[in-house]
């Protein structure tokens, strides 16, 4: 059986705006380009699990899966670098953004804002997703 891995995806949303990094310029894939929080799963490990020590490894956010929202398959710069990724639509919990060396900037922006950005357009499904499910949120829920 030939080897993949399986990528996670973070769309953190705290006060109506999502979380956004740039990734390091010495990351081999994708440099300066910005993201949500993002990481591979660890051998043993949930997706939820998983998805939750990225967010805490990047940024030491706590924050709390809400559900998957998509997934999809690529190839990570190569065909030899298969992946299915995961998306999780997450909540913030507490604590302030303290990023590790694979990001140098991040912003909280509007849902409507990331929509609009084509450096996050590999994440636009995801956000698409989460922006159906706003009218069945409880009342005083905002992305902005």
């Amino acid at each position: 059986m030939d080897q993949f891995y399986v990528g996670l995806g973070a769309v953190i949303v705290r006060d109506g705006k999502i979380l956004i990094l740039k990734r390091s310029p010495d990351k081999d894939f994708a440099p300066n380009r910005w993201e949500i929080v993002t990481g591979r799963l660890e051998r043993g490990e949930g997706p939820a699990a998983g998805i939750l020590r990225e967010i805490e490894e990047e940024t030491k956010l706590k924050a709390e899966v809400i559900m998957p929202v998509n997934t999809e398959f690529f190839y990570r710069g190569s065909e030899e670098f298969p992946m299915v990724f995961i998306n999780f639509w997450c909540s913030y919990i507490d604590g302030e953004v303290e990023m590790s060396w694979e990001h140098t900037e991040y912003q909280w922006i509007f849902m409507q804002d990331a929509l609009q950005n084509p450096e996050l357009k590999t994440f636009h499904e995801s956000l698409s997703r989460i922006m159906a499910l706003k009218p069945h949120l409880p009342d005083g829920f905002s992305f902005g």
